[in-house]
């Protein structure tokens, strides 16, 4: 959706989630002049369509309110820089895990040719005619900060290299919609290189599932002993998460245009599991593994290496009986029989489907308090959990 803005024509977007950052993100580019919307097409499910106009783009001021509230807004930095030459914003918002500093982000557009001011929380970028093609090298791999000096580089003057990138399944995603666009890319291993193009076309681009979604629906399927088939899943995509969910015992199979996962025999297999960046095991995993893990047999271990203060989802998985230890980054926990049902209280988005995944196996009723950040990333999972059996009521 930021990268629509380099385009003077229409964007439309198939397999669109109905979520709150996506809405979210929707008034960003309308309180900018772009036009949004969502469109029913007879070939994608109703309301997973998103038309996109940005060709009467006439405001430079990102909404403070909305960007404070979403991390996706920091995206539209890149974009608004390289067309427009002027963008102010605010530090973004998003899941309080930890720090995710931008400063990756600043630093590799200053190297660009952007003069970037900051005061406060308030962030005002301009440039001087065209950002400038220059090598890039991230001392730490950032999801973030590759997306934004890809699309930064687009229209730059020259080549830009970018050196030791993400390249999760969500930016290769990205790379090829703006290929689609007109865009002049190329990836090799960690290394992206990206040749300056005048202009970006409209188009049309067909959106990846969310591989973190596939991943915790999976685990609600082992944690439950059942079996689900996750359609559309490409298991290239998730590997690192099934790679993971084997070693606990999970069988995954190949069935038609996606998977089938249940768990094979007995109980979960207790592991050692350390999160990384891509192609490791996702941090955004970490909670909904440890909700397994509660009820594994044996003793597992987690290390989180990705974020600092992701281990919140543990005080409330005690409530529910679980045996967690935490000593810095590494949680130490001994699988019990059962889980019986408590009081909860969420603290993010996927702390959120964590404990909505303990809860389906606790004996009695759980009430997940504050589970409004599970909109952030998940469409209606209740009511598709509720059409495999589980009984989830939400109240407003």
């Amino acid at each position: 959706m930021a990268a629509s803005l380099f385009s003077n024509s229409s964007i439309t977007l198939h397999n669109v989630p109905d979520l709150i950052d996506v809405h979210l993100m929707s008034e960003l580019l309308k309180s900018l002049g772009a036009e949004v919307n969502f469109i029913c097409n007879k070939d994608y499910k109703a309301n997973h369509t998103l038309e996109i106009d940005c060709s009467n783009i006439n405001n430079h001021l990102i909404s403070h309110e909305i960007a404070s509230r979403l991390r996706a807004s920091f995206l539209m930095l890149g974009p608004m820089l390289s067309r427009f030459g002027r963008v102010s914003t605010v530090f973004p918002g998003g899941c309080n895990i930890g720090k995710r500093p931008v400063d990756i982000h600043i630093k590799a557009l200053e190297a660009m040719g952007a003069k970037i001011e900051i005061d406060s929380c308030n962030i005002t970028a301009t440039t001087k005619g065209k950002l400038q093609g220059k090598e890039i090298t991230f001392e730490k791999v950032s999801v973030g900060a590759t997306e934004n000096i890809i699309m930064s580089a687009t229209l730059a003057e020259g080549v830009t290299t970018i050196n030791n990138a993400a390249t999760e399944p969500e930016v290769l995603d990205l790379i090829e919609f703006l290929k689609i666009m007109g865009a002049n890319i190329e990836v090799n291993n960690t290394k992206i290189t990206i040749e300056g193009v005048e202009a970006l076309n409209g188009c049309e681009h067909k959106i990846i599932p969310d591989r973190i979604e596939a991943g915790t629906y999976a685990l609600a399927a082992i944690i439950t002993d059942g079996e689900l088939k996750l359609e559309g899943v490409s298991l290239s995509d998730i590997e690192c998460i099934a790679n993971e969910l084997k070693t606990i015992g999970a069988r995954v199979e190949l069935h038609d245009d996606g998977i089938i996962i249940s768990r094979k025999n007995g109980s979960i297999k207790s592991a050692h599991v350390a999160t990384n960046p891509y192609p490791n095991f996702p941090s955004d995993m970490q909670p909904q593994l440890m909700s397994a893990m509660s009820i594994a047999g044996g003793i597992s271990i987690i290390e989180e290496n990705v974020f600092e203060s992701r281990f919140a989802h543990a005080n409330e998985l005690r409530k529910l009986g679980a045996n967690i230890s935490i000593e810095k980054n590494k949680a130490t926990i001994s699988g019990i029989k059962s889980l019986s049902g408590a009081n909860l209280h969420a603290n993010d988005l996927r702390s959120t489907a964590a404990l909505i995944l303990a809860s389906l196996v606790a004996k009695g009723e759980t009430t997940i308090n504050n589970s409004h950040h599970l909109w952030r990333g998940y469409e209606a999972m209740h009511e598709k959990l509720n059409s495999c059996g589980a009984d989830i009521f939400v109240s407003s």
